[in-house]
């Protein structure tokens, strides 16, 4: 059966005069899950959120979020999306108070005991007379986060979110709070060229590189699909590059050749006879982390 989708798009696409910074981008996002959205800067994930979020618009394809239409739906979309860009916009000369409460006055589901939770966890507590515009950049994303979180969405909209913030107040935002709202069944759609800040959460990714979706999938098929392979050779590694079905990258290091390959469960017997043909002493299969998919996926390859 079919998981629901929070959010789904089809050849979308947006350019910016001449030049497209997203195009034919298909994307899917289940609800309930954390989806991480990555790829490098400038790879197109914040013009594809804007679109989603209906704050620019698409020059092609179809958007879904919620089931609502960014472009047609905009109001019903942001009552239940909790959205935070990747720079934050507020009026500068409120405070911490004043933007809370007047972000409260139009969120009907605000939850203020969970609102001030949120400000002893973020460390806001005690620079709730201070004006928005004399807090650090830290401190900004620590508000915006809160104002997104409040109102307890049904979506999680987050476009590097914790930019600025310290590496205790990232742990405990992705451990603690992401955590904790993802138990409750809500859905987090995450933009983050910083892999390993939020491999631990993700469940779910899609890769964009330059503007288009290389790859979408749950994460442990990705981490099935994508191994290295070590081999070791009795004496030099071949000079001759070693060619083999889904090769992504090959490097030799003396006695040893370092393979990154793709669709490795469905290729590895195959995979098997192709490198006993290069007569290596032995054959080891490891294991990567999202970070070092990330690296071989978008990298250059490079040859033996």
């Amino acid at each position: 059966m079919t998981e629901p989708l929070a959010v789904h798009a089809e050849n979308l696409g947006h350019r910016y005069r001449r030049n497209w910074a997203v195009r034919g981008l298909n994307l899917q996002a289940p609800q309930g899950r954390v989806y991480g959205f990555l790829g490098l800067n400038g790879a197109g994930k914040s013009t594809t959120i804007r679109m989603l979020m209906g704050l620019i618009r698409r020059q092609e394809g179809t958007a879904r979020v919620l089931g609502l239409d960014p472009e047609r739906d905009p109001v019903r979309l942001k009552r239940q999306v909790g959205y935070v860009a990747e720079t934050h916009n507020f009026y500068e000369w409120m405070t911490v108070d004043e933007i809370l409460g007047f972000a409260a006055h139009y969120r009907p589901d605000w939850d203020q005991a969970f609102a001030k939770d949120l400000l002893q966890r973020f460390d806001l507590e005690f620079h709730r007379e201070s004006r928005v515009g004399e807090l650090s950049k830290g401190q900004r994303s620590k508000v915006s986060l809160l104002m997104s979180l409040a109102f307890r969405p049904k979506l999680l909209i987050l476009d590097e979110p914790t930019s600025g913030l310290d590496p205790s107040a990232r742990r405990e935002f992705f451990e603690g709070v992401l955590a904790g709202y993802q138990e409750e069944g809500g859905t987090i759609f995450v933009s983050s060229h910083l892999v390993n800040e939020i491999a631990g959460i993700v469940d779910h990714v899609g890769l964009i590189h330059e503007g288009r979706m290389h790859l979408e999938m749950p994460v442990e098929e990705l981490r099935a699909s994508v191994k290295r392979v070590r081999l070791t050779f009795e004496n030099e590694a071949p000079a001759a590059e070693i060619a083999c079905p889904g090769l992504l990258k090959a490097r030799k290091d003396g006695r040893e050749a370092l393979l990154s390959v793709r669709d490795f469960a469905q290729n590895e017997r195959q995979l098997r006879q192709v490198l006993q043909t290069y007569n290596p002493t032995g054959i080891e299969v490891e294991d990567l982390n999202l970070e070092d998919i990330f690296v071989e996926l978008v990298g250059k390859r490079t040859e033996c």
